[in-house]
């Protein structure tokens, strides 16, 4: 089977959407599948084109603008027409713009297609901005009603999307591909002795420095947490510089980070190996998001895979993964009280939320999300 995959962004800029994208291109591959992805070429001494270590065959496109999570791409529609010859299944990651033509142009060129809703954009910058962000809803609801399939993480989800609460015909619901990471028995403690953390509690935290990841609500509970714990360390891993300008990200999170630094420990962005490893050594992972288009959180699996309970906020979708497994505590966006006290809970009793792996696996396995998938490209075809 010949795929096409189509989105803004592509490794190696880190985000959700791009690592379940290029997590579902190298078992699509390593299943005897050719993969094609277009994205955009966001930096710009990356290849137009090369081959990935997986196989799978990357174009990269010239950007006009940036909008935020959104781009601008000249190049897009010319090249996906060229290319429909080639493929037996298109992919479009949303949320993009240029949903509805696109799926338009497979159905003129009776090819089919699926589409993936990982979140609704919206941009409250410039007044151009918010006009790409209603134009980039309008095209989602049109494309992805004509799409053969559409596809979200969780029922919840789709239910209040101002995109996916449309589909009702052609819905279906996988979650995202989560790559299994088994370590030996010693990783907590060889990690922690990397770093020098001892036996002291850790609260972990995986992912950007956005505002809508909630990281300035969960850097106010440190003083909380710590009137009970007073060795309590607060590990954050992941990208906090913007790949487009290099320079650091600066926002709500800056001044608690000043503030209680003390008691923070800034990893940056860190392999996939050493990752698992974090997960492992962690003792409770935060997901503090506030913004109700945050749609899951893979970052919950991955913890849970090593047997790290979770706090997580409850959001359509984002509680999910807690739900399934009672692997931790769902606590209201935003509350700081209320994500300091399940952060105590946790610290004070982790056996009680410890995650069911039996429900995990039927669940978040990648083989059961991967199969899910091939059977989608397949009634497709």
């Amino acid at each position: 089977m010949r795929i096409l995959q189509v989105l803004y962004y592509y490794e190696p800029y880190t985000s959700g959407l791009t690592i379940y994208a290029a997590r579902l291109s190298r078992e699509m591959v390593a299943r005897g599948h050719e993969v094609q992805v277009v994205c955009a070429r966001h930096d710009t001494s990356l290849p137009k084109r090369e081959i990935a270590e997986d196989g799978s065959d990357i174009i990269r496109l010239r950007v006009l603008a940036n909008l935020d999570r959104a781009v601008l791409l000249p190049g897009l529609i010319p090249t996906i027409w060229r290319r429909l010859g080639d493929v037996d299944v298109v992919h479009l990651h949303l949320p993009m713009a240029e949903t509805a033509l696109l799926v338009a142009l497979c159905r003129l060129r009776r090819k089919r297609v699926v589409v993936t809703h990982h979140a609704d954009l919206v941009l409250t910058g410039s007044p151009l901005a918010r006009l790409a962000a209603n134009f980039a809803k309008v095209s989602s609801i049109i494309g992805g009603r004509l799409a053969n399939v559409f596809v979200t993480n969780t029922d919840a989800r789709a239910k209040v999307s101002p995109v996916g609460r449309f589909m009702q015909q052609n819905l279906q619901v996988i979650p995202p591909p989560i790559q299994p990471h088994p370590l030996p028995r010693d990783a907590r403690q060889a990690f922690r002795n990397e770093r020098g953390w001892g036996d002291r509690p850790v609260i972990g935290f995986v992912g950007r420095y956005a505002s809508e990841k909630g990281l300035e609500i969960l850097l106010q509970t440190i003083p909380l947490v710590r009137m009970r714990y007073p060795e309590a360390l607060f590990a954050l891993a992941g990208p906090h510089t913007d790949p487009r300008t290099g320079k650091r990200r600066e926002g709500p999170w800056s001044i608690w980070l000043e503030r209680y630094g003390y008691a923070v420990e800034e990893l940056g962005y860190i392999s996939d190996d050493d990752l698992a490893r974090f997960y492992a050594a962690i003792d409770v992972l935060i997901l503090p998001s506030i913004d109700w288009t945050e749609s899951f959180g893979m970052v919950q699996i991955e913890a849970m895979q090593q047997g790290t309970p979770v706090v997580a906020s409850d959001l359509p979708g984002v509680s999910d993964p807690v739900r399934v497994t009672g692997g931790g505590i769902i606590v209201p966006p935003g509350d700081v009280g209320a994500l300091a006290s399940a952060i105590a809970e946790v610290l004070s009793v982790p056996e009680r939320y410890a995650p069911d792996q039996h429900q995990l696996a039927e669940n978040y396995s990648l083989e059961h999300v991967t199969a899910a998938w091939e059977r989608v490209y397949e009634g497709a075809l």
